[in-house]
């Protein structure tokens, strides 16, 4: 994880924008130049490396995250600070999220509760996106293909004249997997097409004041072929297809006071629609009929408000944060029914919240403490307060602890959702409390050598979750689930990280994590906790001016604990450990306005993990989960002007 000087101005969870040293919270920053190091075209393919990440893959729901033990419900995912909704399964699909407009990516381990509500218990990652270029006019087009069947073509032209900018970019990515069986049907890893946008348009009348208008459309199609049936005489076979719309539209204003006081809102809104269709084919003529009564649509819209403002200046004791928050979120579908509602197909909720923080500088401390009080529509109140410390004894070594209260919020999903087929029968529970978390979180930074040449950081660190009244999937049997309050969850975990860096022409990074997972079945193992490893390296070499440059990135993930139904018993079963390794070379020349890359992604050629059951609704009657489509090289241009 490389940053340059304008990366470690940070802005997420922050009273104002605040270097990366002088946060009371820890903050991970991925850069832009750490993208294109990477060759990377999601963000799920960008964190699937990351220490304290952990991401697998569903065939047909996309991408699950979990964090420091985590699931994906406890992780919160923004775009320049506004709530990404559509959640399927508890999880934003991180693979519906291309990079090719992302300037970096800030991510905060630890509930952030205080500052963004719902679904922040575990943490949050804020994606920024470009919002500013250096010259008048500005153009990038980039390809990208790869062994595994993807093509991705990206545009991006920017204008900048006086106090406006305008920019506008597009995507385009196809997924046509290789065929793994016979009939080129059924395949492990489904055909995807996926086309997004964006545009922006910024308007600085003067140095204090920040006006911006954006927007984001994305459209997928996901093709779920079945395989063939009677295959002698009149074959056929039933095929479903998914389409995704995702399309956002934000306001924001940013202004200074003549005193440097910060006044921010931002106004957005979120819109998410998946239809499902399901058609019987037909192999001897080729011929698709629409089957009546398997089709299903859903869709959820947020629409938020939130109102900010801070004081914090050089050289004074005392800064505040105070702030107002509305978000409204609305979902239909089929597949949801609250019998209580005019219309059962439809639900909404509702959080209004107001918040407040205030921190304090004495000596080498930096004290803050903060909290939230946030009425929901269908639970009442919920009152999150939590508390930073930092110091400083020397310019060289810092010391972070942090102690944050969480809340979850039921989604609607939960409460509402009604899956019943021969494959199904997922059903929700209007009965469901809201979660309630607590984290502790302990962190050392020392800086061992530290010159203009190079320099040499140790982090070391723990954490530790508690949350009660935890909502799970839970299997009543072979295909029954529900969703149901637990009575308590647990998560802890250490850390070891060392950065190095020798002028500009090597810099590297390791992690190692230990996290513990609560163990519910004691009588099967020993101890409170159930342990697994992830350790994660990165290398970067740059030689000729800079020109060419080397990057290698691995992460090995220990056996993971998980828990399943069987039988009516819950059972332990563990994840098999799995090693990812990539790496690529890039080149750039004409000043340099263009840019080759060739690489190698997943080299040891990881596909499937070994599980001892049913660790998800779709996994293989095999216990195979997926994780990843297997090695593939890829080559990629960049031409900038």
């Amino acid at each position: 994880m490389w940053t340059s000087l304008i990366d470690q101005v940070v802005v997420t969870a922050q009273f104002t924008p605040t270097e990366t040293r002088e946060t009371v919270n820890s903050v991970r920053v991925l850069s832009r130049k750490t993208i294109e190091q990477r060759g990377v075209l999601t963000l799920q393919e960008l964190l699937q490396v990351e220490p304290n990440l952990r991401v697998s893959q569903d065939p047909i729901l996309g991408s699950e995250l979990s964090i420091n033990g985590l699931k994906g419900e406890n992780l919160k995912i923004l775009i320049d600070g506004v709530p990404v909704v559509g959640r399927l399964n508890g999880n934003v699909d991180a693979g519906q999220i291309p990079l090719n407009s992302i300037q970096k990516i800030e991510i905060i381990e630890g509930a952030q509760s205080v500052l963004y509500g719902s679904e922040a218990s575990g943490g949050v990652i804020n994606l920024i996106t470009k919002k500013s270029q250096l010259s008048t006019y500005h153009s990038e087009i980039q390809g990208q293909v790869e062994t595994n069947g993807f093509r991705n073509i990206s545009l991006l032209a920017g204008l900048q004249q006086k106090k406006w900018t305008t920019q506008l970019s597009a995507n385009i990515q196809d997924f046509v997997p290789k065929s793994d069986t016979s009939m080129g049907r059924d395949q492990t890893w489904n055909p995807k097409k996926q086309r997004s946008a964006r545009a922006m348009v910024r308007f600085q009348p003067n140095q204090n004041t920040d006006l911006r208008m954006t927007a984001n459309a994305l459209n997928e199609k996901v093709d779920n072929l079945g395989d063939i049936r009677r295959p002698v005489y009149k074959p056929y076979a039933f095929d479903d297809f998914y389409q995704t719309e995702r399309w956002d539209i934000q306001l924001y204003s940013d202004k200074w006071t003549e005193n440097r006081d910060l006044l921010q809102t931002t106004l957005g809104y979120n819109h998410f629609s998946r239809v499902k269709n399901s058609y019987r084919y037909e192999a001897d003529s080729g011929e698709s009929t629409l089957q009546d009564g398997l089709q299903d649509t859903s869709s959820a819209q947020g629409i938020m408000a939130r109102m900010t403002y801070a004081r914090e200046r050089a050289g004074q004791r005392w800064s505040v944060l105070a702030g107002l928050e509305n978000y409204f979120e609305r979902a239909t579908g089929t597949r949801l029914f609250d019998s209580l509602a005019a219309s059962p197909n439809r639900a909404h909720t509702n959080d209004a919240a107001v918040f407040g923080s205030v921190k304090t500088k004495w000596q080498s401390w930096i004290l803050q403490a903060g909290a939230r009080y946030t009425q929901n529509l269908r639970y009442g109140s919920a009152f999150v307060p939590s508390a930073w410390v930092k110091w400083q004894p020397s310019q060289n070594l810092q010391l972070r602890f942090s102690w944050a209260s969480g809340f979850r919020s039921p989604s609607l999903k939960e409460l509402f959702f009604n899956f019943i087929d021969i494959n199904h029968y997922v059903i929700g529970n209007a009965s469901l409390r809201p979660e309630r978390s607590s984290n502790l979180r302990g962190e050392l930074t020392y800086e061992a050598i530290k010159s203009s040449q190079s320099s040499m950081t140790l982090t070391t660190g723990a954490f530790y979750n508690n949350v009660s009244d935890r909502i799970v999937l839970t299997a009543l049997g072979p295909v029954h689930y529900e969703y149901r309050n637990v009575d308590q969850w647990k998560t802890t975990g250490m850390n070891l990280r060392i950065q190095v860096s020798l002028n500009e022409w090597l810099r590297l990074q390791s992690d190692l994590v230990y996290t513990g997972f609560h163990n519910s079945m004691p009588e099967f193992r020993k101890g409170s906790f159930l342990w697994s490893p992830d350790w994660t390296n990165e290398v970067n070499i740059s030689w000729g001016d800079s020109r060419w440059n080397l990057n290698v990135w691995h992460k090995r993930t220990g056996k993971t604990p998980f828990f399943y139904n069987q039988d009516g018993q819950t059972l332990q079963g563990l994840n098999d450990a799995w090693n990812m390794l990539n790496s690529s070379v890039t080149y750039r020349f004409l000043k340099p306005q263009l840019r080759i890359q060739v690489g190698v992604k997943n080299l040891f050629n990881i596909r499937q993990l070994q599980a001892n059951n049913a660790n998800g609704i779709h996994i293989e009657a095999s216990n195979q989960q997926n994780l990843h489509w297997g090695r593939t090289f890829f080559t990629g241009v960049t031409w900038t002007l």
